[in-house]
């Protein structure tokens, strides 16, 4: 099945992501044994490094495909360049020196980072390769989303099980485990879209790049400026997350784990109704119900959640949330169209252009929001006292609810009039 095929190798590539944003921070300075702000440091120019690549691989797989026909070829060769990355980040070799360990941790982060592009940003932008039309567009996404999920179970659960464990090298073993993963996933979409694949349109030729020639996109600079605001509400979410539910909500960790699976269970399941939803409802108006339903009840609803009642959160928190959440598989799929639609206008394929652009700003709209976490979790957690329920729910809550309003606001600015935004 093409769906199957094509959204397999999301399974290996999120797991990469979630396990590094868990566990290597806390490797490198509990394991290695380098200076946390250091490390925090290497990992921050890493992350620049990745957002200012992201466009430029994206616009270099668009050029292969104009002249090749195909940039399925992306896949194989961003896998083992990742794999080899991922095992030297986690096979340190024995270093004495801060310097040595700085720029271990930043060479290899930086390698990791651009194989991770390279292979990433083409292999999203494969989805306008593989399908005809906007409908199976978003079947493709809808399957690469929820191959994301499955994946970050397996980031958290990896190396939660050689932790418990209590293996020697943890860490070196869960990198054997993602990479296989990785392999087995990227091979099966790579054969996918090596059967699939779609000559490229004939037309005019590729501009020079330029970053901005997808800002110019009237129809595409709403949607970019609302998943902006949206993926900064998503980051506020997940990094208050686990502390609203120690902390303010006061759930053990078997209660946190049930939260947090059931969330990804119902995220998983809501995807194919979103898709079937909108074979009766224009893509754009579903989508901002979705989202607007969504800031409300993080809004009024999640502060409300009683201590010490997990029911409550699984009901709110995990089954009504992660259904909502799923409503996300329509903004890709929205991008989609709105690059279509500009391919019909200009004969040209700039799909790896625009997801690069895409990717570069959830980037940095995710470090933003994680540079104010840090004063916000300060400000929260400052008093243990009744106020700590107050404020974490205030974060949780209505910072993030309102984020994601304003994202609703921003969606309708998109034209009513073009086909590839209804």
């Amino acid at each position: 099945m093409k769906g199957f095929g094509y959204g397999f190798a999301e399974l290996g590539i999120n797991c990469v992501e979630i396990f590094l944003r868990l566990h290597l921070l806390v490797f490198y300075t509990q394991e290695v044994g380098l200076n946390s702000s250091l490390a925090g440091l290497a990992l921050g120019l890493a992350i620049f490094w990745d957002a200012v690549i992201d466009p430029v691989i994206g616009y270099y797989s668009d050029r292969v495909r104009f002249k090749r026909g195909e940039r399925y070829s992306f896949l194989p060769w961003g896998l083992v360049f990742l794999c080899v990355s991922i095992m030297g980040l986690l096979n340190p070799p024995p270093m004495e020196s801060m310097n040595a360990k700085f720029f271990y941790l930043l060479g290899f982060s930086l390698l990791v980072n651009t194989a991770y592009t390279c292979l990433s940003v083409p292999y999203s932008a494969l989805v306008g390769d593989l399908a005809e039309d906007s409908r199976e567009r978003s079947k493709l996404i809808g399957w690469r989303l929820a191959f994301g999920n499955i994946g970050a179970i397996f980031g958290i659960a990896v190396p939660g099980y050689f932790l418990i464990a209590r293996e020697s090298k943890p860490y070196a073993q869960t990198a054997w485990m993602i990479v296989l993963l990785l392999c087995v996933g990227t091979l099966v979409s790579w054969y996918t879209a090596l059967r699939y694949n779609r000559p490229a349109r004939q037309g005019q030729g590729q501009v020079k790049f330029s970053l901005f020639q997808p800002l110019k996109n009237r129809s595409f600079m709403p949607l970019l400026a609302a998943y902006f605001v949206a993926n900064i509400g998503l980051t506020f979410n997940s990094s208050v997350a686990l502390y609203f539910y120690r902390e303010a909500l006061e759930f053990s960790e078997k209660e946190i784990t049930a939260v947090l699976l059931l969330f990804l269970l119902s995220f998983t399941v809501a995807i194919p109704g979103w898709l079937f939803l909108v074979r009766y409802v224009p893509k754009r108006r579903a989508l901002m119900w979705g989202v607007f339903i969504l800031g409300m009840v993080s809004s009024f609803i999640y502060p409300m959640l009683p201590p010490e009642q997990v029911g409550w959160a699984l009901l709110w928190a995990s089954g009504v949330g992660g259904v909502l959440v799923g409503s996300a598989v329509l903004l890709e799929s929205l991008l989609t169209d709105i690059v279509k639609a500009e391919e019909e206008r200009t004969g040209r394929d700039e799909l790896g252009l625009y997801f690069g652009v895409w990717k570069m700003i959830g980037k940095i709209s995710r470090g933003l929001a994680l540079a104010v976490t840090g004063q916000i979790l300060t400000w929260a957690l400052t008093e243990q006292s009744e106020l700590t329920h107050f404020r974490l729910g205030l974060a949780f809550g209505p910072l993030v609810g309102s984020l994601f309003i304003l994202a609703v606001l921003l969606l309708w600015k998109l034209s009513n009039g073009r086909p590839a935004v209804k």
